[in-house]
């Protein structure tokens, strides 16, 4: 029983480190790329809101649900503000929405999903 568990753990701590992995790649995409470069101005809440996420990583506050939440986030930025992510860009929020679709996103809700807000810690 206590190995069935041990296992469970090491995979969780895999998928943390695999989606903490692809949010790094993702964080530092935005400053290897020209336009988003150049038109930073539109691209750094969804930037800022990466590093958010990667603290909650850190500080080992509910991560893969924050990192789920933020998939949802950064898709109505998208969205909301016709932005242009690059395939690298959307090859890695696919992965991180795909290594995150089962969590429960219950206990991070706390506001509307375009509020960068929901990623401070207090």
């Amino acid at each position: 029983m206590l190995k069935f568990f041990n296992n469970c753990s090491n995979k969780n701590d895999k998928l943390i480190a695999d989606v903490y992995q692809d949010l790094d790649l993702f964080y530092n995409s935005f400053f290897d790329n020209i336009y988003n470069e150049l038109n930073i101005a539109k691209y750094k809440q969804i930037r800022d809101a990466v590093g958010l996420v990667m603290r909650k990583f850190d500080s080992h506050d509910h991560p893969l649900a924050y990192a789920g939440k933020l998939v949802m986030y950064i898709q109505s930025r998208v969205v909301l503000q016709h932005l242009h992510l690059t395939s690298f860009q959307q090859k890695l929020l696919n992965n991180i929405s795909d290594k995150t679709k089962h969590i429960d996103l219950n206990f991070v809700y706390s506001g509307p999903i375009t509020d960068m807000q929901q990623f401070r810690t207090y």
